[in-house]
């Protein structure tokens, strides 16, 4: 995915770093066992730290064909995560923040005419002096965190891939497809949306292996899937999907990631500040 233009921090978001600065209250987002994972990773939380931003969803008239229209949508929900996430990072940079963990992207649209993307994680400082030129981001939770550097990796980056197209078929197959065969044959594969859906995914796993590459990782986790397909006028078919996921770096040859949840918290050692 293209990396937006980098902007300052919106003055809601200053207001919030600003906050934080003249505070001595550590928040978090991060549950119990990722709390220990994320210690555990040689991490303290710092604070919650979120980016978003609300965008329009404009057709350019009302004549325009499917293909274009999920192509916007595909472009839109692109630029809103990313935005969304880069505002993330200039917030948990402007905390001192050394990477942030757990991140959930959402996307809602209360009145169907704006879409608002949010990003929002825990920022955490690592208990070293070396400080990384930016701040690493990941889906991940502090206990995964924490197994992937046991076996000796590190997360650098959020990564999505996304796709979105329309395909139709000038023999009107689809219609047949979608509508009358269905009752006519009952269940039975449909080519057309088959094709598309095999097409549209395999987009955005493309896509999200080369945000993997550009981020300059050696590998990713995919956390989250999304795919929708549905009719258009009984004589196309459309669909969108996304990859969502942890593009790592491998810092040395370690030992497999443990399989287990982190089970063992020692309690002889003080509480950091």
């Amino acid at each position: 995915m293209p990396k937006s233009d980098r902007r300052s921090v919106p003055p809601l978001s200053r207001a919030r770093v600003d906050r934080f600065g003249s505070s001595r209250v550590k928040t978090s987002l991060l549950s119990v066992p990722g709390a220990v994972g994320a210690e555990a990773a040689g991490f303290t939380p710092i604070g919650e730290v979120m980016g978003s931003v609300v965008h329009q969803l404009g057709w350019n008239g009302p004549s325009r064909w499917a293909a274009d229209r999920i192509k916007v949508l595909a472009d839109l929900l692109r630029q809103g995560y990313q935005t969304a996430l880069d505002r993330l990072e200039e917030e948990a940079t402007a905390l001192g923040a050394d990477g942030v963990l757990g991140i959930e992207l959402t996307s809602t649209s209360p009145d169907g005419e704006a879409q608002e993307y949010v990003a929002l994680g825990t920022a955490v400082r690592a208990a070293t002096t070396q400080r990384p030129h930016r701040p690493f981001t990941t889906d991940l939770p502090g206990q995964d965190v924490a197994k992937l550097m046991r076996a000796g990796w590190v997360p650098v980056c959020v990564a999505i891939g996304v796709d979105g197209r329309a395909m139709t078929n000038f023999n009107y197959e689809i219609g047949y497809g979608w509508s009358v065969l269905a009752g006519v044959y009952g269940n039975a594969e449909i080519d057309l949306p088959t094709a598309l859906a095999t097409d549209v995914r395999a987009a955005a796993r493309a896509e999200f292996a080369r945000e993997i590459g550009e981020c300059g990782a050696d590998g990713g986790i995919v956390s989250g899937m999304t795919f929708d397909l549905w009719p258009v006028e009984d004589v196309a078919a459309a669909a969108i999907a996304t990859v969502t996921g942890t593009a790592i770096a491998r810092f040395h040859e370690g030992r497999t990631a443990p399989a287990g949840a982190l089970t063992i918290l020692p309690l002889n050692r003080e509480l950091p500040d």
